[in-house]
């Protein structure tokens, strides 16, 4: 779990899918599209088909600062600026960069979370355009929230256990 590479291949991935189902769905959308949807399902806002896809290809973009930019800036700040449990044995010299691994690894894994749910909005939303009465399924929303926060409870769990772990004698 302290390798950021396979979250950040994972985002990279689910990046990349965002992007193509962008690019299969933008001409199958009218040019009016309902853009927001009450809890029940039902429109309540419409937006330009452009503004919908800028909006869409800027809020997944701006997850990637969860990914790559967060971490460094941990990584950057004094010892004395970091709040973790343990702070002097976790960030001590010779444990400080595998420290700082595990953190870029879970934020990348919650990046990756992240983007998967505003891609799951997406293609609901998209999805909501092409059908009949333009209903947002608010069901299968809750299912991706649902895991959302099952996850980030999971990194959270994680990361606790693993900061207030210090080895007998250290």
């Amino acid at each position: 779990m302290d390798d950021p590479r396979l979250p950040r291949l994972v985002y990279m991935v689910l990046f990349l899918a965002n992007l193509m189902i962008m690019a299969y769905y933008y001409p199958q959308m009218p040019q009016r599209m309902a853009s927001h949807f009450a809890a029940d399902g039902h429109v309540n806002g419409w937006q330009s088909r452009e503004a919908f896809f800028i909006l869409m290809f800027l809020v997944s973009s701006a997850s990637a600062v969860v990914c790559f930019l967060a971490p460094r800036q941990i990584a950057a700040k004094a010892n004395a600026r970091i709040n973790l449990p343990n702070r002097e044995y976790w960030l001590a010299p010779e444990r400080r960069e595998a420290t700082m691994r595990l953190i870029s690894a879970t934020m990348a894994w919650f990046g990756s979370c992240l983007l998967f749910v505003l891609i799951s909005g997406t293609v609901l939303a998209l999805r909501a355009n092409l059908g009949p009465g333009c209903r947002f399924n608010s069901q299968a929303m809750l299912v991706v929230l649902a895991g959302f926060l099952a996850s980030l409870i999971g990194l959270m769990i994680g990361l606790v256990r693993h900061f207030h772990r210090v080895p007998p004698g250290a």
